[in-house]
């Protein structure tokens, strides 16, 4: 079996060659498998996708629509009532098992290559463009903050940094002025971080006209997605073509144990690293996303500057850059990692506001007569991409169908019980397998079902919109620590859908063993109750998961990463048990270090950082464990923390290949 460092020779990641493909799933285990995030392995340049990642692809894809024909045309062919009520209702359940071949079509179509190629990595910007780094923030605290703005001051090529801070905190400007970067401020908080990023763009038109060398290209990141060494010169090589006005990259998360979190790549995987490469072709392209990303600022300021008219300010961007004819493109390689939602009511927040957001621009654009200024690729990709946040809808329908046609006592399916199941299951199976291929194995399935019922609420929220019109305010994602640890809370509709299908299936099963009368035969019940149980077991995982201790809100406000190195505390040997943006704990021999006092902690690959001994403890016979903080506003400490976690030296860390911070790991303290 190969190395990891063996493999990234394949890719091209070391030596500067060329890489000459991209096997997302195996490289994506044996990362994973390493003990490091999925992420990890797409840290080379974009390239083709493996020839064997790709027949899988389309072999799963082919395989589940397949499995899906072959179980109807038995369905139908086999098994359905001779006529009556019964035939009627029979079709309207065979109607609702068929809906998924659609998607399956469509995705398979879209998904048939996912291919990504990018220019050469560049020292300087293309003719001389000069670029800024703007780093929107309103009142996330300095763990969060401070390695964002650390680590893009450090990047490479030539640039300035914009800090936008929107809560006009005196700490923020003293940490700025400290790392270099510049803080911008404004009067007016209106239109949220659309209406700070305006003011930025404002402030550049002004200097420029007052002689100042103007901003050709402005590189916008979340306040908590730390910028990684090649985030500039891998990306600014795309403005050398003069048509281009967006470069998207993906958006990959550290804090491993979020409440998205499948263990492979988080539950946006499947979106940065599937879908959006789908869309570097012809007449197609990918939106906005917000963060990791660069804008022309010609194009901006031709459209207006960045949409204020929705919540959803990235995507309506780039719908007005389309319409007046700009391109955009995806860049996949992990060029920053943030902070994913860690709890489900952050991640309920962020995801309602973007269905809503979509709702907005759905209505605003009248996406459904867009296709006089859209490709037909695009019009497809836009209108599909709003209407999703509408499936909310449709799973309850698809919980509705069901419920209805068992209640019904209709004799839908002359199929035995045992026949129908065996049927059944192997057609679920398969589909199960192929799309899993399809989408390059960038999906957890128990996981993506525990989230799919978050898109009933979300899905009524949208709907709800649409009927009343209501306005909407951008609402933050809270970052960082909260007051007390609570579990999350499941939407009372969740809880309802569980009482209905846990009583019909209870009812049912009764009446199948003749406990209680039952109109309708086993074959007929089981055909229904395949769904509800399904569906049961849907809610189940997802109320679990949002009950689970690990996703309750949390009273730290750095994410911590367990890291075991060799390091010296103050000249004593010892090792490094986890670290993050706070500080670190050590173990050390029995009463090397004071019980208090400042100490110097040295890691590997020479970086040196002053902190605070909270408090020192025996952990084991003859050893200490030793926990030390970062001193308030000492800023060189969160700056070279803040390196070392994410623009970790080469070498620093046994067993990571170079390029790969230590934030990587996927073990979490």
């Amino acid at each position: 079996m190969q190395s990891l460092e063996q493999r990234r020779r394949v890719r091209g990641d070391v030596g500067g060659e060329r890489p000459q493909f991209r096997d997302t799933p195996v490289e994506v285990k044996a990362y994973s498998t390493a003990g490091m995030a999925g992420w990890a392995a797409q840290l080379g340049s974009p390239a083709p996708e493996a020839p064997r990642s790709r027949r899988m692809a389309r072999t799963g894809g082919i395989a589940a629509i397949a499995a899906l024909l072959l179980y109807l045309t038995w369905r139908v062919a086999f098994t359905m009532p001779l006529g009556g009520g019964d035939l009627v209702i029979a079709w309207t359940l065979v109607t609702f098992e068929a809906l998924p071949l659609i998607g399956l079509v469509l995705k398979s179509i879209t998904l048939w290559n996912i291919d990504c190629y990018a220019p050469e990595p560049v020292a300087e910007a293309p003719n001389g463009m000069k670029v800024a780094v703007l780093i929107p923030t309103y009142n996330e605290p300095v763990e969060v903050l401070a390695p964002t703005i650390a680590a893009a001051c450090a990047l490479q090529p030539r640039h300035e940094t914009w800090v936008l801070d929107d809560g006009s905190r005196p700490w923020v400007a003293e940490m700025c002025a400290s790392f270099g970067a510049r803080v911008v401020t404004r009067a007016e908080h209106d239109h949220a971080k659309a209406g700070n990023m305006n003011h930025a763009l404002d402030l550049m038109a002004a200097e420029e006209a007052a002689g100042k060398d103007p901003i050709d290209i402005i590189a916008v990141l979340d306040c908590d997605h730390v910028p990684l060494p090649t985030f500039l010169t891998a990306t600014l090589g795309w403005f050398a073509d003069e048509e281009i006005a967006l470069i998207q990259g993906p958006q990959a998360f550290y804090n491993s144990g979020a409440f998205d979190d499948d263990g492979i790549s988080g539950e946006q995987g499947l979106f940065f690293n599937v879908l959006m490469p789908s869309r570097n072709v012809p007449g197609a392209g990918p939106f906005w996303c917000g963060s990791t990303s660069l804008l022309r600022i010609k194009a901006l300021r031709e459209v207006g500057g960045v949409a204020t008219e929705t919540i959803t300010e990235d995507m309506h961007t780039t719908l007005k850059l389309i319409r007046l004819g700009w391109k955009t493109v995806y860049h996949h390689q992990t060029l920053a990692v943030g902070l994913a939602p860690a709890t489900a009511d952050q991640y309920l927040l962020q995801r309602r506001r973007w269905g809503m957001g979509a709702m907005q621009i759905l209505t605003y654009e009248r996406l459904w007569a867009a296709k006089s200024w859209m490709t037909w690729r695009n019009f497809h990709e836009y209108i599909n991409g709003t209407l999703w946040w509408l499936e909310g809808i449709a799973t309850l329908i698809a919980f509705i169908i069901p419920m209805a046609v068992m209640v019904s006592g209709a004799q839908t399916s002359t199929a035995g019980p045992v026949e129908f199941t065996l049927a059944f299951a192997a057609m679920f199976w398969v589909r199960l397998w192929g799309a899993k291929r399809l989408m390059r194995h960038q999906i957890h399935w128990p996981t993506a079902f525990a989230l799919r019922i978050f898109r009933v609420p979300v899905g009524m929220a949208c709907l709800w919109w649409l009927v009343s019109r209501k306005s909407l305010e951008f609402q933050v994602t809270p970052k960082g620590a909260a007051e007390l640890r609570l579990r999350g809370r499941a939407p009372r509709i969740l809880i309802v859908l569980i009482v209905i299908v846990g009583a019909i299936i209870l009812y049912a099963t009764a009446g199948v063993l003749g406990w209680v009368p039952w109109r309708t035969s086993p074959g007929s019940t089981i055909a229904a109750g395949v769904w509800l149980v399904l569906a049961g077991v849907v809610l189940v995982l997802g109320t679990l998961r949002i009950r689970a201790a690990e996703f309750a809100t949390s009273r730290r406000s750095a994410h911590r990463v367990t890291v075991k190195v060799p390091v010296t505390v103050s000249g004593v040997p010892g090792q490094l048990l986890d670290i993050s943006m706070g500080g670190a704990a050590v173990r050390v021999g029995a009463d090397a270090l004071p019980e208090s006092g400042r100490v110097l902690l040295e890691l590997p690959g020479d970086a040196r950082i002053p902190l605070d001994i909270v408090r020192v403890w025996s952990s084991s016979k003859g050893e200490y464990t030793a926990s030390l903080r970062v001193r308030d506003r000492d800023w060189e400490a969160y700056r070279r923390l803040s390196l070392w976690l994410f623009h970790t030296p080469d070498n620093a860390l046994p067993g990571f290949p170079p390029g790969v911070p230590a934030v990587a790991t996927r073990e979490s303290a």
